[in-house]
């Protein structure tokens, strides 16, 4: 540990004046005794953590920090929050500076990279060594995110299942049943219900002669993401070990063209301009998108809502009878720099199991819980929407995958795709036409990140 100036001076004088008196001494360099001179306190520490958070987040994270150090009284916190759109960036600039913090947000899809580059710690043995930490009461496909090679190089703050929610007050209106909870619906029931619950401003539904797609007051959804359309339908963006675009392959095309309908065709969703004007996030806080996705992180902005809503699944496709979306995570990596690993790992540990800390931030609707038991119990007993939190587990247990570009090394070949797709969304391209133009170039980037990921391996 490093001491201040003042006490390693006068830890050389107490040596000093030992030495004359013929006693013997230990060396007092590297002993862990408090600074107020209890052989049996641990030596103070000061950890940073740096993360973003919406605003209850921080103020949640806030109190938890501030149990740890109550309870670890030789710990305290600098606690940082980094706004969002600016975190990569600033995170970045602080370890250029050799000022990485001692923990930091990591995202899933960065797990390889911070791996090979030595940024993060391996903390596989003191996640075993630990009596807080249970890994058989976790999420597996948390612990999973940060996981390489069989070694552990963060823990989940959270896993986030992307659900689906719907506004009962606007199905009442259009006199539509609500949606199972359990059982989805198929591509061909929700084009139709979508249908039922979209109006332009004179009221008239899309198939009604005389509507206006120009002048829609009331969307059936929200902007409809590829993932879910893709995933349910048998197809993906790579093959099995994540070395091949394979965008051409029937289930990729028909579940793209899907969801591109949806726009085109249907007049369901909002058109790319339409979206520009009145994002579809919007158009669902004030009531005039009927359905619209959903993670646990929005539970608490949901709750000032002026309608009533809950949890669907994803709608299922027709070739496979099956539901599927993705699932997203943070972890709280210690840097692999920090000279306080011990108390780093507790730090996280406590952020990501601690009870007290995982109940206010279940009852506060910021997640769900991380640890298995308390959500399969307390967080569906809670009383506060959505009533069918049963979903969002499902999604977690069974009926999700990583995004596309947390399989790969970098995410620039993904980054990509999603620049280019609109080309499909705005009807200048079929999927079938955009797939096989865009490939070889998917290719190529996906080529250019395999070869970084052996390249920084083979200098490590």
């Amino acid at each position: 540990m490093i001491k201040k100036k003042w006490f390693t001076s006068l830890v050389m004088l107490l040596i000093l004046s030992v030495t004359l008196m013929g006693c013997s001494s230990n060396s007092g360099g590297s002993d862990s005794s408090d600074k107020g001179g209890s052989s049996d306190s641990p030596e103070k520490v000061k950890l940073s953590v740096n993360i973003w958070a919406q605003p209850h987040e921080e103020e949640i994270y806030k109190t938890i920090i501030a149990d740890f150090e109550a309870e670890n009284p030789h710990v305290s916190v600098d606690f940082v929050v980094t706004p969002g759109d600016d975190y990569s960036t600033r995170l970045q600039t602080l370890m250029a500076g050799n000022r990485t913090p001692d923990i930091f947000y990591l995202g899933a899809g960065d797990t390889n990279f911070y791996v090979d580059t030595n940024r993060v710690l391996d903390i596989t043995d003191l996640a075993n060594d630990s009596n807080v930490l249970d890994l058989d009461n976790m999420w597996e496909s948390g612990i999973s995110r940060y996981t390489v090679d069989e070694r552990i190089y963060a823990l989940p703050k959270d896993v986030g299942p992307f659900a689906y929610a719907y506004n009962k007050d606007l199905f009442d209106a259009a006199g539509v049943e609500y949606p199972s909870s359990t059982e989805p619906y198929t591509w061909d029931e929700y084009i139709e219900v979508a249908k039922k619950l979209t109006l332009d401003k004179s009221g008239k539904h899309p198939d009604e002669a005389g509507f206006n797609n120009k002048e829609i007051a009331q969307f059936g959804a929200g902007f409809w993401w590829l993932e879910p359309a893709v995933y349910s339908n048998g197809g993906h963006w790579l093959n099995e070990d994540a070395t091949e675009i394979i965008i051409d392959e029937p289930e990729f095309i028909e579940a793209l063209q899907y969801v591109a309908d949806l726009r085109l065709v249907h007049n369901v969703v909002p058109s790319q301009e339409q979206e520009s004007s009145t994002n579809s996030y919007q158009r669902w806080l004030n009531g005039t998108s009927a359905m619209f996705p959903m993670g646990p992180w929005d539970q608490a902005a949901f709750w000032e809502l002026d309608f009533d809503y809950d949890l669907m699944p994803w709608p299922a496709s027709p070739n496979t009878g099956e539901s599927r979306t993705w699932l997203g995570s943070l972890g709280f990596a210690v840097s692999a720099q920090t000279k306080h690993p011990q108390e780093a790992f507790d730090l996280a540990a406590y952020l990501t199991v601690d009870e007290d800390a995982q109940r206010n931030l279940m009852n506060r609707g910021a997640q769900v819980p991380n640890l298995v038991d308390m959500a399969e119990t307390e967080y569906l007993e809670t009383d506060f929407a959505p009533e069918s939190k049963e979903v969002f587990l499902n999604v977690i247990k069974e009926q999700s995958q990583p995004l596309p570009h947390e399989l790969t090394y970098d995410r620039e070949w993904f980054d990509y795709f999603t620049q280019t797709v609109v080309d499909v969304y705005e009807g200048r391209k079929t999927a079938e036409e955009y797939v096989h133009d865009v490939k070889p170039e998917l290719q190529r980037l996906l080529d250019n990140s395999i070869e970084k990921a052996k390249n920084a391996r083979a200098n490590q």
